[in-house]
């Protein structure tokens, strides 16, 4: 991937909160990066990760994304982070014509790696001005932009943009034989899996093998998160209460934001 429109964004600390980040290149200029992330024990808190196509570059090493809102187009998370993106706000912009959106596209090259992505207890949604135009794009959870690319989408609310299938191919040069794609706990109108990719590398895991992509599992959140201040939840979500109560708003949320769509300007 090449990358001409790049904003540079050095954060001298381990922990990043309340901090806004915009590519204002716009969807024309196709790669145009709005953060990209690659020092160990990265967290960001509350941050604001806009962009088109390749908004955030997740490149290597562990980083929590938690309660951020990131937005784009094509492939707009990607790299081979060991990332968890925990309880943040992901949606889906409109894209030139004949693009489809993807979320992620993870990167890992070799068996062994650790590296992958992993949304938890996140919104997968759309920008009113893609709901506006009746969804004339669809949007894909990912991508695999290595072989081994490894995500992981679970306990998590899946809009109505979602494609059934899920999950899009690369490239024909692509295996899918060796990705790891699995799905756990999801809801929302997106989250049906029977028409998902039929993939041999995907599929959808119990509670014993989601479990090893909790903060605490996957990134080793106990070791580090709490010295840089961020809260966390390492395991799994709670869904009573408050939860339920914010899935809840999350559905009035998206209803809203389908209304405006179709007020004149």
């Amino acid at each position: 991937m090449n990358h001409e429109h790049m904003n540079e964004i050095k954060y001298h600390a381990n922990e990043c909160k309340d901090k806004s980040n915009h590519n204002t290149a716009g969807s024309e200029k196709q790669q145009a990066l709005a953060l990209l992330t690659k020092a160990s024990f990265l967290a960001f808190y509350k941050c604001r990760i806009i962009g088109f196509q390749d908004t955030l570059y997740a490149k290597r090493r562990y980083q929590l994304f938690r309660e951020c809102e990131i937005s784009g187009t094509v492939d707009f998370i990607f790299g081979d982070a060991t990332a968890v993106f925990r309880s943040c706000y992901i949606s889906a912009r409109k894209p030139l014509a004949g693009q489809s959106n993807t979320v992620t596209a993870q990167g890992r090259d070799v068996s062994a790696g650790k590296g992958g992505f992993v949304i938890h207890n996140c919104i997968i949604s759309a920008t009113s001005e893609l709901i506006a135009s009746e969804y004339t794009a669809r949007t894909y959870l990912g991508r695999p932009w290595r072989d081994f690319a490894r995500t992981v989408v679970m306990q998590s609310y899946l809009d109505n943009n979602i494609d059934p299938q899920g999950w899009l191919e690369f490239d024909s040069r692509s295996s899918y034989l060796e990705l790891y794609y699995t799905e756990y706990g999801n809801s929302g109108p997106g989250s049906a899996t029977y028409d998902k990719a039929k993939w041999k590398g995907f599929r959808v895991i119990n509670s014993a093998e989601a479990y090893q992509f909790t903060v605490r599992e996957f990134i080793d959140g106990d070791m580090w998160i709490p010295a840089t201040g961020v809260p966390y939840t390492p395991d799994f979500i709670d869904w009573s209460g408050s939860l339920r109560r914010r899935f809840s708003k999350c559905k009035v949320f998206a209803l809203v934001l389908r209304i405006l769509a179709t007020l004149p300007i």
